[in-house]
């Protein structure tokens, strides 16, 4: 049976950007997933950044096959749900990004912060 599944942890800290991007994209490859758009590595990196950023320090990053494509799943620390700032805020762009280039998206609450999910479509 082929893995539909992958995670790791990431530090925190600039590093985890890098890290989630080289996760993803060799994840895509694994599963021959394409992404011509860059959607899901922008995605990806949107949702780590925030999570680093909001979330407190070590984020832990999870991706899923979905028949139409993949499910991305990062947990931080923070129970704070994520909330959209105005656009003209510094760094207020990102979630109004993860809502224009995602299917869907939500937060669910973990044992010790919360879950920030996504699905985009793939080919």
């Amino acid at each position: 049976m082929p893995v539909t599944a992958a995670s790791i942890r990431l530090p925190g800290g600039r590093a985890s950007n890098v890290l989630a991007r080289q996760f993803v994209s060799t994840q895509l490859g694994a599963w021959n997933l394409r992404d011509p758009a860059g959607d899901a590595l922008i995605l990806a990196c949107e949702l780590v950044s925030n999570a680093v950023l909001h979330g407190g320090g070590a984020v832990a990053i999870r991706l899923a096959r979905t028949g139409e494509g993949l499910r991305i799943e990062v947990t931080d620390r923070s129970p704070q749900p994520p909330s959209p700032r105005p656009a003209d805020v510094d760094g207020g762009l990102g979630l109004g990004l993860v809502d224009d280039l995602s299917a869907r998206w939500g937060v669910v609450p973990g044992r010790t912060g919360k879950v920030v999910w996504l699905e985009c479509r793939l080919s």
